[in-house]
């Protein structure tokens, strides 16, 4: 099924590509979820009418993100206390939540999709990588010190 995507799709394409992709991706993924819209010779001619508004409004949205992630990188890093038993493991677990969390209290303010972890949620005391991306062709690396409660 051909369609047009209307964002940037990782290992898709870019916005206002027309694409191959399987007809049930299509019609239960990108076609409810505004992404993309089948390419028909009317949806085609009215794309390019759009298409310049779109890639402004892609772009703001680039530039948006670029200037949450100079925050980000301002902070460097997030310290985490947590309850910790012998050979500094954590009880529980230090998850997106808690990351979340501290960042409102520093007066950011971050959405869950936007926070990645690499190694998965934190079990450890000590400095963890944790990736911030607002954007797919934004992210920045900021560290979260998970140090033991007294």
């Amino acid at each position: 099924m051909e369609v047009i995507l209307l964002l940037k799709i990782k290992k898709l394409g870019d916005s206002g590509a027309i694409v191959h992709v399987k007809s049930g991706y299509a019609r239960n993924f990108l076609i409810p979820k505004g992404k993309a819209i089948l390419a028909n010779k009317k949806n085609i001619e009215s794309f390019e009418a759009q298409r310049i508004e779109l890639e402004k409004e892609n772009i703001s949205k680039l530039l948006i993100a670029q200037s949450r992630a100079e925050k980000i990188k301002k902070i460097k890093s997030i310290i985490i206390q947590s309850k910790v038993g012998k050979e500094g493991k954590i009880f529980g677990s230090i998850g997106i939540r808690n990351i979340i969390k501290e960042m409102t209290l520093l007066g950011i303010k971050v959405n869950k999709k936007e926070i990645k972890l690499p190694n998965g949620v934190l079990r450890q005391v000590g400095e963890h990588k944790v990736i911030f991306q607002p954007h797919n062709e934004v992210h920045e690396y900021f560290i979260v010190s998970v140090i033991a409660k007294k």
